[in-house]
């Protein structure tokens, strides 16, 4: 009967450890997801900050160099 109860028990906490553990890789995957879809919400805030400032940048090089020909061309 010891035996058996062993033969029994022992599985069954293999078994009972394996479904207990996956309960926690969901949570862990579930955290990873969130965290993942906050970063990339970061991300795209970051890209279109960084748009605004290339498109302001070229419009200020563009006027530096409409001022500096007319400048040579006063010399």
């Amino acid at each position: 009967m010891l035996m058996l109860a062993c033969a029994v028990i022992g599985p069954a906490a293999v078994v009972g450890g394996a479904l207990r553990s996956d309960g926690g890789r969901d949570k862990q995957i579930d955290d990873n997801t969130r965290r993942i879809e906050a970063l990339e919400a970061k991300d795209l805030a970051k890209s279109d900050i960084l748009q605004k400032i290339d498109g302001r940048t070229i419009r200020i090089e563009t006027k530096l160099e409409m001022m500096v020909p007319a400048k040579e061309a006063v010399r």
